[in-house]
C-alpha cells in the first residue's frame, strides 16, 4: 500500500506535473509521502589502468527499510575528476531497484583521483548520492603529477588491509563462501559455494593489489548523510517513477505565437524495426513531457510539432539529471618511484589481455521484442506477394483496400475507409514509415514503389495520448532507413542517451582435450570473474571459474542484500602458485 498514494497522486496531477522538476507547492504531498530512496554501488576495484573495465551493480534501496526501492525506475552513474569534468555518465533502467553496467577505461583519461557517483532523480531533492573512491594509473600519458608523490623520500609500500592470506571477512554474515582448497594452480578450476540467506548479489574474483589503493565502501559500512531539511526550496525534483523521463518546453519565434504556448502537441518518434511512437501536449508555459516506458536502442529521435504552426516554434530538451556542486573529498593517492616495476608489470598484462579480447569477448543481452503500441490487428499488405508497381499511387489503387488517396489544398493524404458506425472527426490518419511518424504524405507518396516491403491498414479511430486519429498507415521499407530521408526544418533530431543494455560477460574454461584453443594463448586475466546478479533463491548457490597464469593472492567479495534488506558483505582469499 506505500506506493498507492503515489501512484494515485502521480494520476491525477496534471500533465505539467511530469516534467523533471516543480515548484515546491505542487511536489510537496510526494515529499512527505514518497519515500525516500539511496544507492549503494559494488564496483570491482577501486584502482584501474587504461585497458580495464570499472565492473559496477547499483542497489536503490529506501533509506529507511534499506528494502529495494519501486519507486524509481532510472538511476545515473557518473565519474567525476578532482577539477568536475564528467569522464562518463550512464543512464541505467533498474529493475527491482536493480542494474548493471561498465566502463571500459580509455588511453585519454589522465591519471588521477576520481569519484564514482550514482543518484536518482528524486534523491537530488536531499543533495544525496553514492560517492566511492577510484584511481586511475595511465603510464601511456606524460604528465601522472596529479598522483606523483612529491615527497623527497620514497614511501614504503603498505600492503592492502583486505589482502591477508585466506582471510574471511564478516565471519557472522548471512552468507558464506566455501572452498575445497586455499591453494590452486594456474588454469585450475575453482567452485565456488555460497551458502545462506536468499537475497539479491554481485560477486567479484580479483587479484589484491600489492600497493595500497582507495577503500572502498561495503553494503554494510556505507551510508548517506540525510540532511533534516531539504536542501533544494524552490522546486521539487520528480522520480522517473515510470521509465525514461523526457521532458522540455516549446520556444516561440513570434509574439503572436508566444501568446499560444499551450495545448500543443508533439510527436516524439523512435525510428527502426521495434519502433516507439508518442504525443505530448504543452502547458500553459509551452512544456512537456515524454515517458519512455520500455528500453529502448536507437541513438537518434525524431520530434516535430502537429499541425500547421510548425514553423512558428522550436522544441527545447531539459538537460538529464544532474548533482549540482556535489561537496566531494578525494581520496589521496599517488604513486612513488618504488612503484615502477608493478606499473610496468600490470600494464604489459594488460595489453597482452586486450591484445586477445576478440576470442572471448562480451555480449550484450539482446532488448526484448516490443509488440506494437496499437493492439489491434492491421491489414497487411506484403508487396512481394503482388505485381509490383513502380510509384505508392498505382499501389494504393490496384494493392491496397481500405485506403486510398486524396487531394486537398496542402497536397496528398492518405485516407481511411474506416468501418460502419465509426465515428468521422475528420482528421488525417497516422501515417507511419519506419517507426517514424510523417506528416507530409506527399514524402512517402513521391516514394519509389520499388523500395517499399509492406503496407499495414488500420481501420479504426486511434487514440495516441490526447490526439486522435483516423486510422493507421504503417509502412515499412525493404532497408527501413526512411527517417533519413526526413530532412525538413520543422523536425528536430534529437541525439538520445541510450541505457546501457545488460551484458553477458565473458567465462574462461578450459577444456580437458588439448585442441581448446584457448589453452594456446595466454592467459594473464587479474579479473577472473564478474558475475552482477547472483540470486541466492535457495540456502546454496554454486558457481565456478578458471583462474589464470597470473600467480599471487586473489579475492572473492560479495556484496548485496538479503530480501528483508539486510546488507551483506563477505571476502574469501585464495591464492594461485606459480609455475616451479
Amino acid at each position: 500500500m506505500k506506493y498507492l498514494f503515489f501512484t494515485l497522486t502521480c494520476f491525477f496531477l496534471p500533465l505539467h506535473f511530469f516534467a523533471q522538476a516543480v515548484d515546491s507547492s505542487a511536489g510537496a504531498a510526494l515529499l512527505e509521502k514518497v519515500p525516500q530512496e539511496k544507492i549503494f554501488v559494488h564496483y570491482n576495484s577501486s584502482l584501474l589502468f587504461p585497458g580495464e573495465y570499472l565492473y559496477y551493480k547499483l542497489y536503490n534501496l529506501e533509506k529507511d527499510t534499506e528494502e529495494f526501492s519501486g519507486v524509481s525506475k532510472v538511476a545515473y552513474v557518473e565519474l567525476i575528476s578532482e577539477d568536475g569534468n564528467s569522464i562518463f555518465k550512464h543512464k541505467l533502467l533498474l529493475k527491482n531497484g536493480q542494474a548493471q553496467g561498465d566502463f571500459f577505461i580509455p588511453t585519454t583519461v589522465p591519471s588521477g583521483n576520481y569519484k564514482l557517483l550514482s543518484y536518482s532523480n528524486w534523491m537530488r531533492n536531499h543533495d544525496t548520492y553514492f560517492a566511492g573512491d577510484v584511481a586511475i594509473v595511465n603510464p601511456y600519458r606524460g604528465d601522472s603529477s596529479a598522483i606523483l608523490s612529491t615527497s623527497e623520500e620514497i614511501p614504503s609500500i603498505s600492503p592492502n588491509p583486505d589482502s591477508g592470506k585466506n582471510s574471511v571477512k564478516s565471519e557472522n554474515s548471512p552468507v558464506k563462501i566455501i572452498l575445497e582448497n586455499d591453494i590452486f594452480g594456474r588454469r585450475e578450476k575453482v567452485t565456488v559455494d555460497l551458502k545462506g540467506v536468499p537475497g539479491d548479489y554481485s560477486l567479484s574474483v580479483r587479484k589484491t593489489d600489492s600497493i595500497s589503493i582507495p577503500k572502498k565502501f561495503t553494503s554494510e559500512d556505507f551510508d548517506l548523510s540525510f540532511p533534516a531539511a531539504r536542501q533544494n526550496i524552490d522546486s521539487v525534483f520528480l522520480p522517473e517513477a515510470r521509465g525514461n523521463l523526457i521532458s522540455g518546453r516549446i520556444v516561440a519565434n513570434t509574439p503572436e505565437a508566444a501568446r499560444n504556448l499551450s495545448g500543443k502537441k508533439l510527436a516524439f518518434s523512435l525510428p527502426g524495426e521495434d519502433y516507439m511512437l508518442k504525443i505530448a501536449t504543452t502547458n500553459k508555459q509551452g512544456k512537456f513531457y515524454l515517458n519512455l516506458d520500455e528500453a529502448y536502442d536507437t541513438p537518434e529521435a525524431l520530434m516535430q510539432i502537429l499541425g500547421d504552426e510548425t514553423e512558428n516554434y522550436e522544441i527545447k530538451l531539459d538537460p538529464l539529471p544532474q548533482i549540482s556542486n556535489p561537496d566531494l573529498k578525494f581520496a589521496d593517492f599517488k604513486i612513488t618511484p618504488a612503484m615502477k616495476d608493478y606499473i610496468l608489470d600490470r600494464s604489459v598484462q594488460v595489453q597482452i589481455e586486450n591484445a586477445y579480447y576478440s576470442v572471448k569477448p562480451d555480449t550484450l543481452k539482446v532488448i526484448t521484442e516490443k509488440e506494437p503500441f496499437y493492439t489491434q490487428e492491421p491489414t497487411v499488405y506484403n508487396l512481394d506477394d503482388y505485381t509490383r508497381f513502380p510509384t505508392i499511387k498505382e499501389t494504393m489503387v490496384e494493392i491496397v483496400m481500405f485506403a486510398h488517396l486524396a487531394r486537398s489544398k496542402d497536397g496528398s493524404q492518405f485516407v481511411i475507409n474506416q468501418t460502419d458506425g465509426a465515428t468521422n472527426f475528420y482528421l488525417p490518419a497516422l501515417l507511419i514509415v519506419d517507426g517514424a511518424m510523417v506528416q507530409d504524405h506527399d514524402l512517402l507518396i513521391n516514394y519509389p514503389a520499388k523500395y517499399v516491403k509492406s503496407i499495414k491498414i488500420l481501420r479504426d479511430n486511434f487514440f495516441l495520448g490526447s490526439h486522435i486519429f483516423a486510422g493507421i498507415v504503417d509502412v515499412e521499407t525493404i532497408e527501413g532507413n526512411f527517417s533519413e530521408t526526413l530532412n525538413q526544418d520543422y523536425i528536430k533530431r534529437v541525439a538520445m542517451k541510450l541505457p546501457e543494455a545488460g551484458k553477458n560477460y565473458f567465462k574462461q574454461s578450459y577444456a580437458t582435450s588439448s585442441d581448446n584453443p584457448l589453452s594456446r594463448i595466454p592467459d594473464l586475466r587479474t579479473q577472473l570473474l564478474w558475475v552482477p546478479s547472483v540470486e541466492i533463491d535457495s540456502s546454496e548457490e554454486n558457481m565456478d571459474f578458471f583462474t589464470s597464469d597470473v600467480p599471487g593472492t586473489f579475492e572473492i567479495h560479495l556484496e548485496g542484500f538479503t530480501n528483508s534488506g539486510k546488507p551483506v558483505s563477505v571476502k574469501r582469499t585464495f591464492t594461485v602458485q606459480a609455475e616451479e
